[in-house]
């Protein structure tokens, strides 16, 4: 599954959207407004498992904020718009 969401916090003029999408062993996630992209795994509990938004962003902020994540090079693309870096 793939989301986009906009946390409200203001890291730039458009606030700070957050892409990710559940794989296999995680859930990759671009943080477009500060140039952050990472991966969180899942525990075996949580993979293969269906994950709704409410799930992703939960996961996904609480990893991010305390710094559970892996650095990747590749970043999400919010839908309908082309991002370059």
């Amino acid at each position: 599954m793939r989301h986009q969401w906009n946390t409200g916090r203001q890291y730039d003029e458009t606030g700070q959207r957050i892409v990710a999408e559940v794989t296999e062993k995680g859930i990759r996630f671009s943080d477009l407004s500060r140039g952050i992209d990472g991966l969180i795994l899942l525990g075996a509990h949580k993979q293969g498992n269906s994950l709704d938004k409410y799930e992703i962003e939960a996961l996904v902020m609480s990893n991010y904020d305390h710094g559970n994540y892996s650095s990747t090079s590749t970043t999400l693309n919010w839908e309908g718009h082309l991002i370059s870096r």
